[in-house]
């Protein structure tokens, strides 16, 4: 069995899950759901997170609080900067969370309570009642330019009102940067030089957790509710300049729901110029063909769907972790066709998934979601 090593978040009580992940050398950017200090680093060398920055300062002097978050919208830039998106503790209608004592956020509670931390007051997180709360006091998410070398913050943009990122992919080449948006699952187009964002539009009802750029193209997925509610092929090319919902059918039946995510969940673009896909519905890993755009099955690792995390080892080996609410760690290998389950990295806990990670010096780092604690696992692999 595996053997991961717990790094609890403690820098700020707010900091409850951790939703996105980039790496620039020894030091793990993480990008926290929490209040304004929603941004943290780890640092490989001292084995612990060394500071946590203030990036959503203006949260605090709103009247009505909504606990903020860097949800798959962080990403390094080669110049050693970083741009994040601000996203926002909505549920998948695009309103805040009534947040009550029940049995998930008891949960949350226990396992706080396990890691030595206070109680969350759920009036710090988001409301109880939406009877009340004037949706109005929501002004849309920025998208910031964190600067690591002077710690400051530039602000590139300004989603439009009640709109926040739910996610978005950086493409460090042409300095670019693409996203959807919660509410309303909107694709937008940022240019970081220009500091402009372009909203082009919905784009169907949710099919996807994350995006993919590759050769500065953007690959996503589309589902038609009225016509056969297949996952297709969502394409923007920036050449184009506009939101391609093609035919091309990924799956004609992509899964029930897992935790609220359907569709594709996560991407990578390997090193020899493939990508890889993860299903949230079924849990199976497979690999996208660009030129014919479809998929071609590799397998699955756990049970319950979701891969939340897709990475490269030094052998050219995909790590993945899939299952769900107990993830297990997988591993492929596309030149044996091998395929690895490791099981779970812990039997600490019955429930345990991720929302990304990152690989280095033959160690996984993966960043814990949904459990009220934000914690970054390190395990090895054999």
């Amino acid at each position: 069995m595996l053997n991961g090593i717990e790094h609890i978040y403690k820098l700020d009580p707010l900091g409850i899950a951790i939703t996105s992940i980039a790496r620039i050398g020894t030091k793990i950017y993480c990008g926290l759901t929490g209040g304004s200090k929603s941004l943290t680093v780890f640092d490989i060398e001292k084995n612990e997170f060394t500071e946590t920055f203030n990036v959503f300062p203006w949260i605090d002097d709103n009247p009505q609080l909504v606990l903020r978050k860097i949800h798959n919208s962080l990403g390094a830039l080669q110049d050693g900067n970083i741009l994040f998106g601000e996203g926002i503790l909505y549920n998948w209608d695009g309103i805040p969370f009534e947040l009550k004592n029940d049995g998930n956020t008891e949960d949350m509670q226990n396992r706080r309570l396990q890691a030595e931390l206070p109680r969350l007051n759920l009036e710090e997180c988001g409301p109880s009642n939406m009877e009340t709360f004037d949706l109005t006091w929501l002004k849309g998410g920025k998208i910031l330019l964190f600067k690591p070398d002077t710690k400051n913050i530039e602000e590139i943009g300004q989603l439009p009102a009640t709109l926040y990122s739910q996610s978005m992919v950086v493409d460090p080449v042409n300095r670019k940067a693409y996203g959807h948006t919660i509410g309303n699952c909107q694709f937008f187009e940022v240019d970081i030089d220009k500091k402009t964002i372009k909203n082009h539009g919905r784009i169907s009802t949710w099919a996807f957790h994350n995006m993919v750029v590759k050769d500065g193209i953007v690959y996503g997925a589309w589902i038609d509710f009225d016509l056969e509610a297949k996952l297709r092929v969502l394409r923007f090319d920036p050449k184009k300049g506009f939101v391609e919902r093609l035919n091309n059918v990924l799956l004609n039946d992509p899964g029930e729901r897992v935790q609220g995510n359907k569709g594709i969940d996560q991407w990578l673009v390997h090193s020899s110029g493939q990508i890889y896909v993860g299903i949230a519905g079924t849990g199976i890993l497979y690999q996208f063909n660009e030129e014919k755009l479809n998929l071609t099955e590799i397998g699955r690792v756990g049970q319950g769907g979701r891969i939340t995390s897709l990475d490269e080892d030094e052998n050219g080996r995909v790590i993945f972790t899939g299952g769900f609410p107990k993830m297990s760690i997988g591993r492929y290998d596309p030149e044996s066709g091998k395929l690895e389950d490791f099981g779970p990295l812990t039997e600490k806990y019955d429930k345990i998934y991720f929302h990304g990670s990152t690989y280095y010096d033959k160690k996984l780092y993966l960043a814990e979601t949904d459990s009220g604690v934000a914690s970054l696992w390190e395990v090895s692999l054999p």
